[in-house]
């Protein structure tokens, strides 16, 4: 009895070394996003639809400028938003929000430029999708040209990490899109275009980080 056990107990472990080790695949835990829906925020400076799982959040303000938090507590990003009136100065606040997006190109694997061109509401900008492990994967700036300007960039609560985001950061842009999509300045509260209508969100052909920087 004792010697069967034995033989048993041999030809299990010769089995066992026998075989490779496999190594398990890489992998992310998976990340279910809430279902898509929009709610009007307005105040006297803007108004636009943002997700119904968003918030709004107003920090302080003035008459020539006001800071907003579009926070996705759910997804741990935040859109930071800045709205300033212009003042003979629309050149240096178009320069300044292109400056911030070069900061982002060291680590860029491609920049999408998207331009928004809405005549009827007057709202005119770029859209950034910056591809690649970057502090700020979606930056933009809208303008009427003459009155009103709005800055915006999304922030992660975590760490950069392109691949493990990618879901979430593809529907916050889409968000974001929408809302720009869906801007009117002042408390007018009549956001409801359609969004990425041909006749409002014009794509321009995608760049990336070291073209952008050899022109």
């Amino acid at each position: 009895m004792r010697r069967r056990i034995e033989l048993v107990a041999a030809l299990l472990l010769l089995s066992s070394c026998g075989e490779d080790p496999v190594p398990k695949p890489r992998g992310w835990p998976r990340i279910d996003l809430p279902p898509i829906g929009y709610t009007l925020y307005a105040d006297e400076a803007i108004a636009a639809e943002t997700p119904t799982y968003a918030r709004m959040i107003p920090r302080r303000g003035d008459a020539r400028m006001h800071w907003y938090d579009l926070r996705f507590a759910g997804q741990r990003a935040t859109a930071h938003l800045t709205w300033s009136r212009i003042d003979g100065n629309l050149p240096q606040l178009i320069e300044d929000a292109h400056e911030f997006k070069r900061k982002h190109e060291a680590k860029a694997a491609r920049i999408g430029n998207e331009r928004m061109l809405r005549d009827s509401s007057r709202v005119f900008g770029s859209l950034f999708a910056v591809e690649g492990d970057v502090a700020s994967p979606f930056v933009f700036y809208l303008t009427d040209s003459t009155d009103n300007f709005l800055y915006g960039a999304l922030y992660f609560d975590a760490r950069p990490n392109a691949d493990s985001l990618e879901p979430v950061t593809a529907r916050l842009r889409d968000d974001l899109r929408h809302f720009a999509a869906t801007l009117q300045w002042g408390a007018r509260g009549g956001a409801s275009e359609q969004a990425y209508s041909t006749s409002t969100l014009k794509v321009v052909t995608p760049s990336c980080a070291l073209c952008n920087r050899s022109r």
